[in-house]
């Protein structure tokens, strides 16, 4: 994976975290739905607009969509994961709010799945 697939992965990066905060945003901080939920919903939207831009356009990688996909998704609940220790952390000992919280983890968790996913979904 060269630089310019991971230039196109950061901007669909920043668009898929712009979709994850917002929604989470909105379920957690507005609707008042538990931090799990909230992180799952706005986790999986931003997922499936991900995979779908990096699939056609990013990798260009169209064959074996079910075996890319589910590996994807297993990348993605790795990243939830992760994102929800540091979610957790940050609340708990940072005393960030959720939202504050839920934006340091996206740089890191961006990262970890740009690692995983160009070795394993995108190869």
């Amino acid at each position: 994976m060269g630089i310019k697939h991971f230039y196109s992965y950061t901007w669909i990066g920043l668009a898929s975290a712009l979709i994850d905060v917002g929604v989470f945003a909105i379920l957690f901080e507005l609707m008042g739905i538990g931090i799990f939920l909230s992180n799952a919903v706005s986790v999986g939207l931003a997922a499936i607009f991900s995979f779908c831009l990096n699939t056609f356009y990013n990798f260009k990688k169209t064959n074996h969509l079910i075996i890319r996909f589910i590996s994807f998704l297993l990348v993605v609940v790795f990243g939830y994961f992760a994102g929800i220790f540091i979610i957790l952390l940050s609340i708990n000992f940072l005393e960030f709010n959720g939202l504050v919280s839920k934006v340091v983890s996206l740089p890191i968790v961006f990262l970890l799945q740009f690692f995983l996913n160009s070795k394993i979904s995108f190869r």
